[in-house]
């Protein structure tokens, strides 16, 4: 198959266009013809070689967790998919194998939702990760409840955008950081109160509009941008962190003063807790309308060092994802 293959670490010169080996669906797995491919943040990560704390780099080796697009094999023991069937998945390249930036990629059934009718392929490839990730950060670790005052940070990427609707569908009042080029879009998203970080002071804003502390803050953009992001959660509240690997600070630091303040600090990142059933409800709620998709760039996988390029500044709006085929 043809697939964006790298054979070392490093910038993004070393994602290259070339062929590899079709994978082969193991018990428990579907192998899916891929139609679009979801990009992350992790991605560009990952590519530098910061994931090798987690697992061995074994090249060559195909970059991608999310990924959109038609069952076309089963493996052993699998009833609950068709060949044809039309699908959803973060894939199995969390646990080592080849991820979705690739013509057919390969996932555990648990892993895997149904594409609901009225959701298209390029869309589906920009929920995995981010709405997971957003998603279990609220609902599983963040307790988002109706009526909490809850402050998203960074609310204009691609998991923002999910975070701040997900806690709207929990009936909590919300605010949210951006630029101020995003500031429209935000509103437009149903954000009671948007902070504009380049010309507004974050503390003073957030402490007038919630003056008795946060109940839930959720940073998405790392520890330098919000210095005193625990200044701005009451006690008995819950401050979640999405970890970036790049910029997260003096975790034990951090969880130590949080305790002393009587605030749980959190640090959320993806799991495969409940995994294809939340991913099946996220999609469900897209295809009604009921969560808006982010802002969809698509570009062609040969264009995959340009997607990184893109992602690595920190700044880009929505998703970006990559097509590999039409199906």
């Amino acid at each position: 198959m043809h697939a964006v293959i790298m054979n070392e670490t490093g910038g993004p010169e070393v994602l290259q266009y070339g062929e590899i080996a079709t994978p082969e669906p193991g018990q428990g797995e579907v192998r899916i013809r891929v139609a679009y491919a979801g990009v992350n943040p992790a991605d560009w990560k990952n590519r530098q070689g910061m994931l090798a704390a987690f697992r061995p780099y074994v090249f060559p080796y195909v970059l991608g967790f999310d990924a959109a697009g038609v069952v076309d094999a089963l493996g052993e023991g699998v009833t609950a998919f068709a060949v044809g069937d039309r699908v959803l998945t973060p894939t199995n390249h969390g646990q080592g194998a080849h991820g979705s930036y690739a013509e057919q990629v390969v996932a555990a059934v648990d892993r895997v939702a149904p594409m609901p009718d009225g959701l298209g392929f390029a869309e589906a490839a920009a929920l995995p990760v981010a709405a997971l990730t957003a998603w279990q950060a609220l609902q599983h670790n963040g307790g988002v409840r109706r009526g909490q005052r809850v402050l998203v940070h960074g609310g204009s990427g691609g998991l923002g955008g999910f975070a701040v609707q997900f806690a709207r569908a929990a009936g909590a009042e919300v605010a949210a950081t951006c630029s101020t080029a995003n500031v429209a879009y935000l509103r437009g998203l149903g954000v009671e109160r948007v902070v504009d970080y380049v010309a507004e002071d974050v503390t003073a804003a957030v402490k007038e509009w919630a003056p008795e502390g946060l109940d839930l803050l959720v940073n998405t953009a790392g520890a330098s941008s919000l210095a005193h992001g625990l200044d701005l959660v009451r006690g008995g509240g819950t401050f979640v962190s999405i970890p970036t690997l790049v910029d997260d600070g003096d975790i034990p630091a951090e969880m130590a003063a949080a305790a002393e303040r009587g605030v749980e600090r959190v640090y959320s990142m993806m799991t495969d807790v409940d995994c294809a059933p939340a991913l099946g409800a996220i999609a469900a709620m897209v295809a009604s309308g009921e969560v808006l998709l982010p802002e969809i760039r698509v570009l062609d996988l040969r264009d995959a060092a340009a997607a990184h390029e893109a992602i690595q500044t920190g700044h880009t709006r929505g998703k970006i994802v990559l097509k590999v085929a039409d199906l």
